[in-house]
């Protein structure tokens, strides 16, 4: 199997296969000749203040850690994990985001029909505002099981189907990401039987088949982070096989297109506004030093497009343990903008010390995330608290200015579009956005 290695280049990977289109429309539309805007969002230009966490109603049923979290655009709900009483759980809850408050679905028609588990994984759309299902299963039960078990859960009327049980090793907490635009969920790694897996492999939705595809490119591991973005499916970090490190920093790329692995830069994240957005797109200027690069494990992830119609997707990782499989001093929160050269940035951390295997949701179609449980390793608690965060901010778009230099290369310039002089006639900008509309 072959490896290839990505090396960030001055371009975002949407420009290269449109720039000849949008350069003969905007022409058309009487912008500026070599002048190519663009709509994007400016991660870098976001002001931190403006991202703030906020405490909602604690969720009834105890600490926990380890639990099943998925959303749609009203509810979150929360199956199964370990609690102080019980390692291995099936209640089942739903949280109403306009009422801020919490429903007993255990001992309902919605009861899960599964194993009680704890370790499991589940992944719903982050998008498609018309898709209810969920799909979930794996995790370790009574007795040390491996599980196997497949469902889908249809968040609209509340009905659990058994699928077709995955054909390989049983695990707890794999990497687990829905590729929406091919209609498959990904799954790999973990740690079962026969300690830490690196095998990876495709669940398709219509046909309710498993195949196997290669083999993560590295150490085998479990709980690593992970989250899609489009048609790519990132995983890495992680607690390895390896005893230096034996916590990861490595991240991949898998394209669902090509079936292949990429290496992307190992994980080192930025602070807000620190990017040189001058001649070149947006990168890390000489001699900047990173907010982290620490290796990291056990914490929460997903995927977050903003609103139903968004062409825009980044993938965020929240807490978590640190290199040595402990407390780190924040509870670190990252987002990863594939657009900006895969440059990782430094978010508001949630309160307190940061927690081994909580678990979050994010309202189908929104920017809202929502954030709960998991273990504090420093004071001993395994919490039950729910916070929240609007990451809007981070999705307002600016006009990305693209020109090409002498040699053909590109250059680019953020700038506010009100302020822009070349793109002030109205028409052009209507034109503009429902062409990239299209397209996108």
């Amino acid at each position: 199997m072959t490896v290839h290695y990505y090396h960030p280049l001055p371009r975002p990977r949407f420009v290269s296969s449109l720039s000849s289109l949008i350069v003969g429309f905007l022409f058309f539309c009487g912008v500026k000749k070599g002048s190519h805007p663009v709509w994007a969002a400016n991660i870098d230009g976001v002001d931190p203040d403006s991202l703030v966490w906020e405490a909602r109603t604690e969720f009834p049923g105890g600490g926990r850690h380890h639990p099943i979290t998925f959303a749609n655009s009203t509810h979150g709900f929360v199956l199964s994990g370990s609690t102080l009483q019980e390692p291995y759980t099936s209640d089942f809850w739903s949280y109403e985001a306009a009422t801020d408050s919490w429903t007993d679905l255990s001992g309902t028609d919605s009861t899960f029909p599964g194993t009680p588990r704890s370790f499991g994984y589940g992944v719903a759309s982050t998008s498609d505002c018309g898709n209810s299902r969920v799909y979930l299963g794996f995790g370790a039960s009574e007795g040390g099981q491996r599980l196997t078990d497949w469902w889908e859960f249809d968040m609209s009327n509340h009905n659990w189907k058994q699928l077709t049980d995955f054909p390989g090793e049983g695990r707890r907490h794999p990497a687990m990401n829905f590729v929406e635009p091919i209609g498959e969920i990904h799954v790999g790694l973990g740690d079962g039987y026969f300690g830490n897996y690196n095998d990876y492999w495709t669940y398709n939705i219509e046909n309710d088949e498993w195949r196997q595809l290669d083999d993560f490119p590295s150490s085998k591991r479990h709980h690593p982070f992970y989250f899609a973005i489009e048609t790519d499916s990132y995983v890495g970090l992680g607690h390895s096989d390896g005893g230096d490190p034996f916590i990861e920093r490595d991240w991949y790329r898998y394209d669902a297109i090509d079936g292949t692995w990429i290496r992307e830069e190992d994980f080192t994240s930025y602070e807000l506004g620190m990017l040189d957005t001058g001649d070149n797109l947006p990168k890390i200027p000489p001699n900047t030093l990173p907010i982290t690069t620490e290796p990291r494990v056990a914490g929460t992830q997903f995927s977050v497009a903003g609103s139903c119609s968004s062409n825009e997707t980044l993938g965020f990782v929240l807490s978590g343990d640190g290199d040595n499989h402990g407390t780190m001093e924040t509870g670190e929160f990252h987002v990863f903008h594939p657009a900006d050269n895969s440059i990782w940035y430094s978010l508001p951390p949630h309160p307190g010390y940061s927690r081994w295997a909580p678990g979050s949701f994010v309202l189908q179609g929104s920017s809202q995330v929502y954030f709960l449980g998991g273990y504090d390793r420093q004071q001993q608690i395994l919490f039950a608290d729910l916070w929240t965060i609007d990451l809007k901010p981070l999705f307002d778009t600016t006009l990305f200015d693209y020109d090409l230099n002498a040699d053909g290369q590109l250059t680019s310039d953020f700038q506010d579009a009100a302020s822009s002089s070349s793109h002030r006639d109205p028409m052009s900008l209507i034109f503009l956005i429902s062409f990239l509309a299209l397209i996108f």
